[in-house]
């Protein structure tokens, strides 16, 4: 919740949407292969370089202390959440 403090079930997030005036047209989930191998995965390799390249600052290594730790988040807990994008029309 730190994080993302809008996470969602899909319902309440397409209610949300109707009640700000869309009518809900489509929803799609982001397949686990966009994070696994467009996000995570090559996020590795950028890390190591801009660890190496920023050593011994300690802002750079919170940064990918978190973002390794999302990672990891995603690899345990994917199968109860991901991103959803919602297509409305306005009514």
């Amino acid at each position: 919740m730190d994080a993302y403090p809008e996470i969602n079930t899909i319902p309440n997030k397409v209610d949300q949407m109707q009640k700000a005036g869309y009518t809900p047209v489509a929803t799609f989930v982001l397949p686990e292969n966009c994070w696994t191998e467009h996000f995570y995965g090559p996020q590795v390799a950028a890390q190591e370089i801009f660890l190496k390249k920023y050593a011994g600052n300690k802002t750079a290594g919170e940064l990918i202390a978190n973002q390794r730790h999302e990672a990891q988040l995603y690899s345990r807990y994917k199968e109860f959440y991901g991103y959803v994008f919602y297509i409305g029309k306005k009514l």
